[in-house]
């Protein structure tokens, strides 16, 4: 009869030990959870202004293309003129 108590006494304290973890699992399943959820919070809102830079980033772009435009019209007038000085020399050279 003792070993039988003895059995079921450990079965209880097992138990007990089973029931505090179940708990101590559901608490964090709980903790994660609620993790879980503000990370995905958090990835929809990057989503969200990432999806909105390329606009940004588009009319940086196009900013910077109409500046460089402007900047190669600038340089060829400036060796279109460079040119025509050089042509200026040549005939003045060839004058002498």
């Amino acid at each position: 009869m003792d070993v039988l108590k003895n059995s079921l006494d450990s079965i209880k304290i097992k138990a007990k030990q089973l029931a505090l973890k179940v708990e101590r699992l559901e608490k964090e399943n709980e903790f994660l959870n609620k993790k879980l959820e503000q990370f995905q919070t958090k990835q929809g809102k990057i989503h969200i202004a990432q999806a909105s830079k390329p606009s940004d980033t588009l009319a940086s772009k196009t900013k910077n293309q109409g500046k460089e435009a402007a900047s190669i019209k600038k340089l060829k007038k400036e060796v279109n003129q460079y040119i025509k000085e050089v042509e200026k020399c040549i005939e003045w050279v060839k004058e002498v």
